[in-house]
């Protein structure tokens, strides 16, 4: 395969403190089999040896990004794809990909001239054993979705994901700078109200199994602690995104959700007690979400 028959694709790597996961996708993307990639680094205001991790690898651009939020480090790396990008690859720190990630991405491509965005399924890999009640697919993403195929409604998220670059021009599009984490505040949504606006009722979205990452979850990220903050705040995304109907929907559900959690109770069923709770958290994020982004 000649470099001159191969579309420019450029691969984005937007990271915040986590040098040694980075270390670990670097390793596994200077791998890849393709004969015309670049990597991007968009170092999202890092405090550890992020710089010193990336300066040990050949052909890895790296940009920093000083003003604090994913969706700052997103539009920083839409920023920097020059004008001979045809497609962008969107990874996460976290994750590790297989060696023919990006020949699987543009396979998908090729289904259908209208798809703008192509995802794949995150499979997730606990750094212990998870805890029963753990909500398994919070973080996972598709992986009981076989096959490759075109699909009308977003089948993607910004870890793993694949744009094409001249549909995202012509949309001019840019993540909300609203949205994302930045570090503090665990708002979420950036990534799928892009996607969902690169569509835009025109355009189709691509899936295929077989670009998997491989997505590291450290202990930390399977407390009860950290699962209560993250279902609020996905409460307190979902009024930010939708407004007042969002609002008024939780709401008048809040006291049904409440009955249900309290009926659960009975079950004696600890999983099934704590999704009743952490779906009443997230109604709560979603009910005092005007009072959160007040004061943030």
């Amino acid at each position: 395969m000649k470099k001159t028959d191969c579309p420019k694709v450029v691969i984005g790597v937007c990271t915040y403190n986590r040098c040694k996961d980075l270390k670990r996708l670097l390793q596994s993307l200077i791998k890849l089999d393709y004969p015309n990639f670049e990597i991007i680094v968009v170092d999202n205001n890092s405090t550890d040896q992020t710089a010193q991790i990336v300066s040990g690898f050949e052909k890895v651009k790296y940009v920093f990004e000083a003003k604090q939020g994913l969706a700052y480090a997103r539009n920083c790396l839409l920023n920097n794809c020059g004008n001979d990008t045809e497609y962008l690859g969107m990874l996460d720190d976290d994750e590790t990909v297989d060696k023919d990630w990006i020949l699987r991405m543009l396979e998908c491509f090729q289904l259908d001239e209208r798809i703008a965005v192509v995802g794949g399924p995150y499979i997730p890999c606990f750094e212990v054993a998870p805890p029963a009640w753990m909500p398994y697919d919070f973080h996972a993403f598709n992986v009981n979705k076989s096959g490759i195929g075109v699909f009308n409604v977003r089948m993607v998220a910004g870890g793993n994901a694949m744009l094409r670059m001249d549909i995202v021009r012509k949309k001019k599009r840019f993540f909300d700078l609203s949205l994302g984490y930045n570090g503090k505040v665990l708002l979420s949504g950036e990534d799928n109200e892009f996607f969902v606006n690169i569509m835009g009722g025109q355009y189709l979205c691509g899936f295929t199994e077989y670009a998997p990452v491989k997505h590291y979850i450290t202990k930390e990220r399977m407390t009860f602690k950290w699962f209560v903050k993250r279902y609020f705040y996905e409460g307190v995304t979902q009024y930010h995104r939708f407004g007042t109907l969002e609002y008024l929907r939780n709401f008048l559900q809040l006291p049904l959700r409440i009955v249900r959690l309290l009926l659960a109770l009975f079950t004696f069923n600890k999983k099934k007690i704590i999704m009743s709770f952490f779906k009443v958290v997230m109604t709560f994020g979603t009910v005092l979400g005007p009072l959160i982004l007040a004061l943030s």
